[in-house]
């Protein structure tokens, strides 16, 4: 973003764009609703200080979203509901998206449940593959076979899952990876392995579900999300 500010604060039609997932939280009746911060926290924490509906959670390093997903946890005690995973850069978001999404997990009875959308040109996307209604595992663009390659239906990076399910497969994460990281992604292979029903929904608009990483895509995603109202 080319700024000391965290990106979450960059303004997007006068609102920061972290309030951008936390009013639809809000307007879905969400809690507790839960800022996992990092970067700049106490000034994430300041810009929202008057909003009492948000608790934060402190994710002191970054080490990918599984464990962002792993500093929310504690703010979960005693809940044990459907968890949305949202994100903070991701202002296009609508709610008749994430009820749709909502009313796939709960009538499947899934564990965890991946937004997903097709692209003619998917691009570098990890790529969702499924078996009917059944989400089998997201495949990364480098990681993948040409066959694979091919699939349209590509990852949106939004997730609603039970939280006892979360509780119990976080711990297994691991960071076997090139980023030594932990992904929330692998959570749908771990919860297909021990007998867990894993789902997906199709997200109408990709421009839902666009992030925000520079300042020129700020200013893009601004004219367009003013344009769609």
């Amino acid at each position: 973003m080319r700024s000391a500010l965290p990106k979450v604060l960059h303004q997007l039609n006068g609102q920061p764009l972290l309030a951008y997932p936390v009013n639809l939280a809000k307007r879905l009746k969400a809690k507790p609703i839960i800022a996992v911060i990092g970067y700049e926290a106490e000034l994430v924490r300041q810009a929202f200080t008057h909003d009492t509906s948000l608790t934060f959670a402190l994710q002191a390093e970054q080490l990918g979203t599984g464990h962002a997903v792993m500093s929310a946890m504690s703010s979960l005690e005693g809940f044990d509901g459907p968890v949305f995973i949202c994100s903070g850069d991701v202002p296009g978001l609508k709610m008749e998206t994430l009820q749709n999404m909502l009313q796939i997990h709960t009538s499947q009875k899934n564990a965890l449940t991946v937004l997903g959308m097709r692209l003619d040109e998917p691009g570098a996307y990890g790529r969702m593959l499924v078996d009917g209604d059944k989400l089998v595992r997201i495949v990364e663009f480098r990681d993948a076979t040409p066959a694979e390659k091919m699939v349209t239906l590509v990852n949106a990076g939004i997730y609603v899952a039970q939280a006892a399910d979360l509780k119990a497969n976080l711990p297994k994460l691991t960071t076997n990876n090139d980023q030594r990281e932990y992904y929330v992604t692998d959570l749908i292979e771990l919860m297909n392995g021990c007998g867990l029903q894993v789902g997906y929904a199709v997200c109408p608009d990709p421009l839902q579900v666009a992030g925000v990483n520079s300042q020129e895509e700020l200013r893009e995603l601004e004219q367009l999300l003013g344009r769609d109202k």
